[in-house]
């Protein structure tokens, strides 16, 4: 058990410098800084697509990596300090201004996204090889997100009030702190199984087999939709926390924060869920739920009634939290059928490939938006179109993503079902 909470407080510094990044960057550049949010928007959708091929990159260089310390320790260990580094200097750019400082965020940005890919991918590559039983994965995954809500609060919750009243580079240096010193204590309880280290697929062959895995394309796509959904929430709670029902610093908190502390709990029910229902089951039902409070964004109008709603929402996200972790390594162990290989790089390579992807589509999203709603940064009030927008960004339209999310894990589903 020792061995199984440590090797999951890596969640806290992933979570933590990831949610705090979707967050606060993009409104810290737009909002304080005043750089144009159309142009932020399309560096950011051009980026996206150019480093996404950098998750796939790094899932293939793992699994061919051979060395004493194993396949997927070492770039644990080389790029933690670096990761924090490269988050507390996004927060601390120089005395620039306009293109030049959209310059600067993007070359951060890759930095930080780089040493982070190669972070959480072997840290998330290394939990389906420690934990092969359906209940070991349930439970460490639910502890996992105990440690990760924990980081969800502080990055999501905290990082826009500790921002504004320490300042952005002092909350970054703190986050980065608490993120390295999380990802080295996890070592502790990190392994490898020396019977893995077989000789890899060929690049050609390892990506042929992973696309024809059909339960994988349901699941990636599903995912993809689900992270494009709640990394579009987060985002959009703070301009939709100023503009459209505007909560003091304190409520907005108490919003993003009730959250996550409705979900602590919730994971282990969800786990449980998980064992006696199945995880695909569970998802669904997941799904089902996160659909119905999304959609209360379009009418909520109180500050009260919205961090009720944020109390609400806790219920789905602990589902997305803990079930689609187990979902990509049954996926994973179903391969290892086929291909007689344990190839945990390719797929989180891949799945993050897409989900890097479907980023853009959000940075696509909000350039059409601030480029089309008479968004401007230097009023306190927005117009009521733009208002409007907010809402149905924040509701209705995340609402309809996860919509296909469902139809793609039905689909899942069936085909398990079938092939099992």
């Amino acid at each position: 058990m020792r061995r199984k909470l440590a090797y999951s407080a890596n969640q806290l510094g992933i979570n933590l410098l990831w949610q705090a990044f979707n967050t606060v960057a993009v409104f810290y550049y737009v909002t304080d800084l005043h750089v144009n949010g159309t142009q932020l928007s399309l560096g950011l959708i051009v980026y996206g697509i150019v480093n996404a091929f950098l998750n796939l990159l790094a899932g293939y260089v793992s699994d061919r990596t051979t060395s004493r310390f194993g396949r997927r320790i070492p770039y644990v260990v080389l790029g933690s300090l670096p990761l924090g580094l490269a988050f507390y200097f996004l927060f601390r750019p120089p005395l620039v201004s306009g293109g030049m400082l959209i310059v600067y965020f993007l070359i951060m940005t890759f930095l930080f996204d780089f040493f982070f890919t190669f972070v959480a991918l072997n840290i998330g590559a290394l939990y389906p090889e420690m934990y092969r039983t359906a209940r070991d994965r349930s439970y460490v995954s639910a502890w996992q997100q105990l440690f990760g809500i924990l980081g969800l609060i502080a990055g999501v919750a905290l990082s826009k009030s500790v921002g504004q009243a320490l300042g952005w580079s002092t909350m970054a240096a703190v986050f980065a702190v608490i993120s390295v010193i999380s990802l080295y204590l996890s070592l502790a309880g990190s392994f490898e199984d020396p019977s893995y280290r077989d000789e890899p697929l060929a690049f050609k062959q390892a990506l042929g087999e992973t696309i024809k895995n059909r339960r994988f394309l349901f699941y990636v796509f599903a995912n993809l939709f689900i992270q494009l959904a709640t990394t579009m929430m987060v985002t959009l709670s703070s301009f939709y926390t100023k503009y459209v029902v505007v909560l003091t610093p304190l409520q907005s908190t108490l919003f993003l924060g009730m959250i996550f502390v409705v979900a602590i709990p919730l994971s282990f029910v969800w786990a449980r869920l998980a064992i006696r229902l199945s995880a695909i089951r569970a998802t669904l039902i997941s799904c089902l739920i996160y659909i119905l409070v999304m959609l209360t964004f379009l009418i909520l109008h109180t500050a009260i009634a919205t961090i009720i709603v944020g109390a609400v929402m806790g219920v789905p996200v602990a589902g997305f939290m803990v079930l689609l972790n187990v979902l990509l390594a049954d996926v994973i162990d179903h391969d290892e059928k086929v291909t007689g290989k344990r190839r945990e790089g390719m797929y989180l390579g891949i799945n993050g490939l897409i989900v890097r992807l479907g980023m853009s589509i959000q940075y696509a999203i909000m350039a059409i938006f601030f480029s089309i709603s008479g968004y401007n940064a230097n009023r306190v009030t927005q117009q009521i179109g733009t208002v409007h927008g907010f809402r149905i960004l924040m509701g209705g339209l995340s609402a309809f993503v996860v919509l296909i999310a469902l139809v793609l894990l039905a689909g899942y589903g069936r085909y398990a079902r079938r092939n099992a």
